[in-house]
Order: structure tokens, then C-alpha cells, then sequence
């Protein structure tokens, strides 16, 4: 029996984005555009401009499928619409169609526009029944889209019981954003270490804030051993997200660490040749 093909409807937690990628070619190479498509949005969402590039680059196939009646393709050709702002009533009506069939990702895409008027009269009550359709689905973003909608109150009552339910239910799912939250409220609540779990979940998702928050967690001790290794780790992984907010304090700790260490903190994070320049400053 041959291993089973990763699912991309399943977020893919801890994935890195290198391997998104893979997968959207391989899934590319055997025709089936539809999955390589969402490996690539997958890769898009964690800040790849070669997730969003080679997305654009299958338009023409996926418009062919969409004109077959393919609701997946549908879904993907309105995002990449609205990725550039172009033929926004037609992405609407795409979405429709999707939703339409109870296509998770189409509903709450569809939830998505209707809540901010894009390319439609807003309609934030609807949307949110939208996210509640593709969360009960299974759909990890628009569990997290409707607990923020309780959260403020938009297209519904404020309602922090509901609020708590749905943020659960994507952190469960894996989705950064609100594994971060999570790992806010425990931390508010002393928590510490069930706080440093969840934003280490989300900083493996590519999570900047998280990631510079398990890097002060580990530099400090806040709900685990002090470890700089993996403080260092941490620091210099926004960088793969353009973001160098961690270098400053990753130099500074790096003064008290061993070579040995600094190149484990490099290793682990992806940034040996960083880590290298970390050792050459000491």
C-alpha cells in the first residue's frame, strides 16, 4: 500500500512552506490542477510570493474547470479574482454557485465578501450563517471568522460563550491565528505553559507574533525551561516571512551561547547561513 495523499482540504499545521509548494507541483505535474491550486493558496497564506505566483499561473486551467461546472475551481478562480480586484461580481457569483452545493471553502469565501461588501451589498447577518455552514463542515478559517463576529458584535450579538466555542474549535484545526489567541487568554490567565504550546503551534504555521513570543518565553523561562537554543530558534525564524524583528535580540542572546548551540538554533529554524553570521559576530 503507497502512502495517502496528503488532503489539502485538511490545514496543513506545521507544514513548511517549501513542501506546500512540492505538493502543489507534484499535484500540477498529474493534472489535477484543483489540489495543486489550494497547495498553492495554502503556501500564499503563509506569505509565499511563490505560492501566490504559480496560483496565477494555473488561471487558464482552472477557468476551463470552472466553466465545467467544477465548484473547486470556481472557489480558486474567484480568490485569484479577488486577489487582484478584477470581475468582483463574477467572483460573487462564482462563490455562489459553490456555496450554493455546500462547498465549505465557497461558503466561506462567500462569507468572506458578504461580510465586507466586496464586489456585493454587505450582508455581515448571512455571512455569518455562511461561516457557521463551512465551520460545522470542518473549515478551520471560518470557525476563526465567526468567533471574531461574536467577538465584536459584527452581524451578531456579542456573545463571548460562542466566541470561546468557535476559536476552539480552529485552534483545534491548527489555524495560527488562533492558536496565538489562544495562547493569549491562557497566558492572561497564568497559564504559562499550556500558553507556550499554543503559540508554538502558531509560529509553526509561520506565525510572526507567536514566534516572537516563544522565543521570549524560552530566553526567559515563561512556562518552560530557559533554553536559548530554542529562543534563538525562534528569533531568527520571521525571517521567513521577510520579518527581522527577532535579529537584535537573536545577536544578543547568541553573545552567551556556544558555536554548538548557535548552529542548533540555525538548524532548527531553516537559517544556518544566518546562524553562521551570528557565530562571527560573537
Amino acid at each position: 500500500m503507497g502512502e495517502a495523499v496528503p488532503n489539502w482540504r485538511v490545514f496543513p499545521e506545521g507544514v513548511p512552506v517549501q513542501e506546500l509548494l512540492e505538493r502543489g507541483d507534484q499535484a500540477a505535474d498529474a493534472g489535477d490542477f484543483v489540489s495543486a491550486g489550494n497547495w498553492y493558496f495554502h503556501a500564499k497564506r503563509r506569505g509565499s510570493t511563490e505560492g501566490r505566483d504559480r496560483a496565477r499561473g494555473l488561471q487558464a486551467q482552472l477557468e476551463v474547470l470552472a466553466d465545467q461546472g467544477d465548484l473547486n475551481a470556481k472557489v480558486l478562480v474567484a480568490g485569484l479574482l479577488m486577489e487582484r480586484g478584477e470581475q468582483l461580481p463574477r467572483a460573487v457569483s462564482l462563490l455562489e454557485a459553490a456555496a450554493g452545493e455546500a462547498v465549505a471553502e465557497g461558503m466561506r469565501e462567500l462569507g468572506f465578501v458578504l461580510a465586507g461588501g466586496i464586489g456585493t451589498a454587505p450582508d455581515p447577518s448571512r455571512a455569518n450563517d455562511l461561516y457557521r455552514a463551512a465551520a460545522e463542515a470542518g473549515d478551520g478559517y471560518a470557525a476563526f471568522n465567526l468567533s471574531v463576529n461574536y467577538y465584536r458584535g459584527h452581524g451578531v450579538g456579542k456573545n463571548f460563550r460562542e466566541f470561546t466555542k468557535w476559536l476552539q474549535a480552529a485552534g483545534e484545526l491548527g489555524i495560527p491565528e488562533a492558536c496565538a489567541v489562544l495562547g493569549d487568554q491562557c497566558a492572561k490567565k497564568g497559564l504559562d505553559g499550556e500558553a507556550l504550546q499554543w503559540y508554538i503551534r502558531a509560529a509553526r504555521s509561520s506565525h510572526v507574533p507567536a514566534m516572537l513570543v516563544a522565543a521570549r518565553c524560552y530566553r526567559d523561562g515563561v512556562g518552560t525551561a530557559v533554553d536559548p537554543v530554542q529562543a534563538v530558534r525562534w528569533l531568527l525564524a520571521p525571517l521567513d516571512r521577510g520579518n527581522g524583528d527577532g535579529i537584535h535580540d537573536a545577536i544578543e542572546l547568541a553573545g552567551s551561547m556556544t558555536v554548538e548551540q548557535i548552529r542548533e538554533a540555525g538548524r532548527l529554524s531553516g537559517h544556518s547561513d544566518e546562524a553562521g553570521l551570528l557565530i562571527r559576530r560573537r
